[in-house]
């Protein structure tokens, strides 16, 4: 689903779908959108691979080019080694320094990076698109309980409570949920690559 679309599904959890009587801006509802997706990407980095050119006779690698770089896995160099010959390495900024020294050839840096969401494409697994939503409605909800906190409503202050309960009720079920997924992603980069 696209950014317009996890944003009417956002609103349709929140009971929020009267256009001209939003309780939360655009502007609110998109903000914890990207928050849930950078804390979800943390816990779960879009897995890529990218070839880079070494420098013959130096150790140093610009990794520069791989944009919302969360979490560098391994590095196999040389490549075509049968089986794969992965090199220990260390970051600092945008460099990445192997053990062995580079000669010309390609270097294939397996890392992990933000998911994007916006407004033609997602990279977000289908099967978590709703714990962005459930961390999405919980952020929200949570902000809209501390609004109410100085504001006369109808409800009084049972209002404020509810809210603030409902809020810390899906935060604590998408948490553990985070949780639940950087766990087992921890266990299949383990399996998939050599740090």
């Amino acid at each position: 689903m696209n950014l317009t679309e996890m944003t009417t599904r956002v609103r349709q959890d929140l009971q929020d779908t009267d256009a001209a009587n939003y309780r939360w801006t655009d502007d609110e509802v998109d903000g914890a959108i990207e928050r849930v997706v950078r804390e979800f990407s943390l816990a779960y980095p879009k897995q890529e691979q990218t070839d880079i050119p070494t420098t013959d006779g130096s150790r140093e690698l610009d990794i520069s080019s791989l944009d919302n770089l969360l979490k560098l896995y391994s590095v196999e160099f040389p490549l075509d080694q049968d089986p794969p010959y992965y090199q220990r390495f260390t970051r600092w900024s945008s460099k990445l320094y192997m053990t062995d020294k580079g000669n010309g050839g390609n270097a294939r840096v397996w890392w992990g990076k933000q998911h994007t969401l916006d407004a033609t494409t997602s990279t977000i697994p289908e099967e978590h698109e709703e714990i962005i939503v459930l961390g999405t409605t919980g952020y929200l909800v949570i902000s809209a309980s501390a609004y109410t906190v100085d504001r006369a409503t109808i409800a009084g202050t049972s209002s404020t409570i509810n809210f603030l309960k409902w809020g810390q009720q899906r935060l604590e079920h998408y948490k553990r949920q985070l949780k639940h997924i950087a766990r087992d992603n921890r266990i299949i980069a383990s399996e998939l690559y050599v740090e």
